[in-house]
């Protein structure tokens, strides 16, 4: 794959194709998805010259990427702040931003326009451009509402904003094959388009993995509901010897929620509550613990069949012995038996089974745990900006 991307690069007039990026939300560190965005950014802009537009000044991206990532921005990456207008609550008039964004792109030489937020692409696609659009899906935005328990309607204008930027996408990037699929059977979308699962930063998430200590089970993430944490407490109580170490955290209702249920089930005792810390300094809370769980229910399709979770790819590279839900998005990273142990989806005796044998398996432990840092290697940025690239490539081949 870096060949193909060094000749595509190559038959360029000056072998650097310009990728411009936007996203009209500023930087939030207790989300994981912009340390993806930022790094994914700081890889592609290794290799191609990059244009972030951003409501952020240069200042606050520099902080949050030392500060948050422990990552030093390439020379490749350049920021422009845009007008934004926030509202409380960190809601945004996004037309102030999309308005601006659309007359700083007049005139551009760009080659690509990579967006991964919808409500932006479907601004593009209605208003059009000259740039080639590549939409970079993470979600279905109507099963989403679906799994959040939406209106129909809200379903409704989520599918119709969603088809308005398939109609018109020149490139998708899907982080998963599952994802894609389903765009190509829903939408109707079959123009040039990739798989491109997230990644990991291995020069952060290095193996530190000791051998565990038999009984911490770890969780490293958000609170979100589609995650599985609600199965992993009720697995818990059921394998009186394991204990449970959460380094994340979510909103006040989420938090509530789960020392709501940790009280519930009796477990207050085995439970250790870390909260959100700085993504470099994951993998100082993670090296004695016995191994690590994702625990996706079955019933979300965001979880079942279209999420490439971030937590899994830094397990494999800390070298951490994984326990994870057999869900088909799953699947296309894990195998059991190999670089994890998969249960049941949803089904807390299952996932006890697995937890139990896992921390009690020492030779298992260390296998699967070797296993995972080789298969790491396939998900680092530097890959993920591989991929990317190539089909920015293939999208700017067919523009000419």
């Amino acid at each position: 794959m870096i060949h193909e991307l060094a000749v595509i690069l190559a038959g360029r007039s000056n072998g650097r194709m310009h990728v411009v990026f936007a996203h009209h939300e500023p930087i939030d560190a207790g989300r994981a998805r912009w340390g993806a965005i930022v790094r994914t950014l700081a890889a592609v802009a290794e290799r191609a010259a990059v244009t972030w537009y951003t409501p952020d000044t240069q200042g606050r991206v520099q902080e949050y990427a030392v500060g948050q990532l422990g990552l030093t921005l390439p020379a490749g990456l350049s920021i422009r702040t845009l007008p934004s207008v926030h509202k409380r609550a960190g809601l945004t008039l996004n037309r102030v931003f999309f308005r601006a964004f659309r007359k700083a792109l007049h005139g551009s030489q760009a080659d690509v326009l990579w967006l991964r937020g919808d409500k932006l692409a479907a601004y593009f696609a209605r208003k059009g451009t000259d740039i080639p659009l590549v939409y970079e899906a993470h979600l279905i935005g109507e099963l989403w509402a679906e799994d959040r328990g939406d209106t129909p309607q809200r379903s409704r204008r989520l599918h119709e904003l969603e088809q308005r930027i398939y109609d018109k996408a020149a490139g998708v990037a899907a982080i998963t094959a599952g994802l894609l699929d389903e765009i190509r059977a829903r939408f109707g979308y079959h123009g040039p388009a990739g798989v491109v699962p997230s990644g990991v930063d291995t020069s952060t998430f290095a193996p530190v993995w000791e051998g565990g200590d038999g009984r911490t089970v770890l969780w490293v993430g958000t609170l979100q509901f589609w995650k599985g944490l609600s199965t992993l407490l009720e697995a818990l109580a059921a394998a009186p010897g394991l204990r449970l170490k959460v380094v994340g955290g979510g909103k006040a209702e989420e938090q509530q929620r789960l020392k709501a249920d940790i009280a519930r089930l009796g477990i207050g005792d085995r439970v250790d509550l870390v909260g959100r810390v700085p993504q470099k300094d994951i993998p100082l809370h993670v090296k004695s613990a016995a191994c690590a769980v994702h625990s996706s229910p079955p019933e979300h399709a965001i979880s079942a069949r279209f999420t490439s979770p971030l937590k899994v790819f830094e397990y494999m590279a800390m070298g951490l012995p994984i326990v994870a839900a057999d869900v088909p998005s799953i699947r296309e990273v894990l195998r059991d038996g190999e670089n994890a142990r998969l249960c049941q989806g949803g089904n807390a005796a299952s996932l006890a089974g697995a937890l139990t044998e896992l921390a009690g398996d020492a030779a298992l432990a260390q296998r699967l745990s070797q296993r995972a840092v080789l298969d790491a290697q396939a998900y680092t940025y530097q890959e993920r900006a591989a991929r990317l690239l190539e089909l920015f490539g293939r999208v700017a081949g067919a523009k000419g």
